[in-house]
């Protein structure tokens, strides 16, 4: 009997994880009913060295392939699609685990579902309060959710393990993916795209199957948010107007306090002068796009123009580390 999901694991430079999140599979009885291949991002790193001397010591019916260079996790997450052949896909970090009590979850979950469904949102704890719908994009799902809780749904939209993907109805879109990859949330725009092209839909879901790893390497954050305003707000090409309209108002909140803590992230990555880019000029695109950012900025502005080194101590250790390209 074939089986219904394939469960893709996108890795770099994480194998104590990894490895811990194999043990768990193999626990919960995940490999069961799932296919699941490891995507590393790492051809010179150990465990790519340890398969292709064939000493890999991994479970049975767990797949290995490498890439042929570090392509970031956004595409290495699009080669899921390309390479999956089971129903449905869930994409999962290297990081994360999944909780007791999941495969019966998603299982019966699978078993469920209409035709008409394209991808299925899990809630996570990192929000906690995903109203329980199912919508025809993006629109429908924002009027239930209160403007204070925009900041949290925006992330947990991207959340990558949060998703169940119907792999037939999401390839036909893959392209869109690519062009708007960019944005950082391109795992997003097929789905959308098949709401609008094929009356499909998305179900938001209060199940939580997931538990999301916090490591310490992490992506650099002002980076990652900067392309993401950039794309969503002046690219085209992947996303109709509606949805688009709406991952805006999710990521363009009024949170002051989360758009001063954006603002200091931009000083402290651009500020960087080995990446050779202005900060005030990446200041200033974000201004024009977003009030809220205008605001933050104007706030913010005695302590931008120190050097990140002379910023009280305190805040540094709250912004933490800028975060890794390698990552991006």
């Amino acid at each position: 009997m074939s089986k219904p999901l394939t469960i893709w694991i996108p890795t770099f430079r994480r194998p104590r994880q990894l490895s811990q999140l194999l043990k768990n599979f193999d626990q919960l009885g995940i490999i069961d009913f799932a296919e699941v291949v490891i995507s590393d991002n790492d051809p010179e790193g150990p465990l790519a060295e340890t398969m292709a001397k064939g000493d890999g010591d991994l479970p049975l019916n767990v797949c290995y392939r490498c890439n042929a260079a570090n392509l970031s996790a956004g595409v290495n997450f699009l080669r899921a699609f390309e390479c999956c052949t089971t129903p449905w896909l869930m994409i999962v970090g290297d990081d994360d685990l999944f909780k007791f009590g999941a495969a019966d979850q998603i299982l019966d979950l699978i078993a469920s579902l209409q035709d008409d469904i394209a991808a299925v949102k899990f809630d996570s704890s990192l929000f906690g309060s995903q109203p329980e719908c199912v919508s025809s994009g993006l629109g429908d799902y924002i009027e239930q959710l209160s403007p204070r809780n925009y900041p949290d749904a925006f992330n947990n939209l991207c959340l990558i393990s949060n998703w169940l993907f119907r792999t037939d109805s999401y390839r036909l879109y893959l392209a869109s993916a690519y062009l708007g990859y960019s944005s950082k949330i391109s795992h997003l725009f097929p789905a959308l795209q098949a709401c609008v092209r094929d009356d499909a839909k998305l179900m938001f879901s209060h199940l939580q199957p997931v538990e999301h790893g916090i490591s310490e390497a992490s992506w650099p954050k002002a980076a990652t948010w900067f392309e993401m305003v950039t794309t969503l707000a002046s690219f085209s090409g992947f996303i109709d107007a509606q949805n688009r309209s709406a991952l805006l108002k999710l990521l363009l909140h009024s949170d002051w306090r989360r758009n001063i803590a954006k603002c200091l992230r931009v000083q402290q990555f651009y500020g960087d002068q080995r990446l050779g880019l202005n900060t005030w000029r990446i200041h200033i695109h974000l201004a024009l796009i977003s009030t809220s950012y205008l605001q933050a900025l104007l706030l913010s502005w005695p302590l931008l123009l120190l050097p990140y080194r002379l910023w009280p101590r305190s805040l540094r250790n709250k912004l933490g580390d800028p975060g890794s390209i390698e990552r991006w």
